[in-house]
């Protein structure tokens, strides 16, 4: 019984280890061309956050009532208050940095 336990957990570790090979072989890429900076791609792996985690970012820089709004391409734009006014923010999804911050109306 522990045999057969001990060679399909050896399986399943060579499966999932022969999954991730092509992945990491295909991180960074490298070409000629013009405009292209020095010719180094890295292909952006965004793990993006929970709400929950979105929020805490954003109150960790110092805003509060905060309401998620409309998540479009690894952004959410979020209405929160700091101080007396209220601002629509452009939040990254990625890292919970906010991009752009427009001042709304007095709180």
């Amino acid at each position: 019984m522990k045999i057969t336990s001990i060679f399909r957990a050896g399986m399943l570790g060579l499966a999932l280890a022969a999954a991730t090979v092509p992945a990491q072989a295909a991180s960074v890429q490298f070409h000629f061309g013009i405009g292209e900076g020095f010719g180094f791609h890295r292909p952006l792996i965004c793990v993006e956050l929970t709400d929950r985690q979105l929020r805490n970012a954003v109150r960790d820089q110092g805003y509060r009532n905060i309401y998620l709004n409309v998540r479009d391409d690894r952004r959410i734009q979020v209405r929160a208050t700091k101080g007396e006014w209220v601002y629509l923010l452009r939040v990254s999804t990625c890292t919970g940095a906010i991009l752009n911050r427009d001042r709304l109306r007095r709180a």
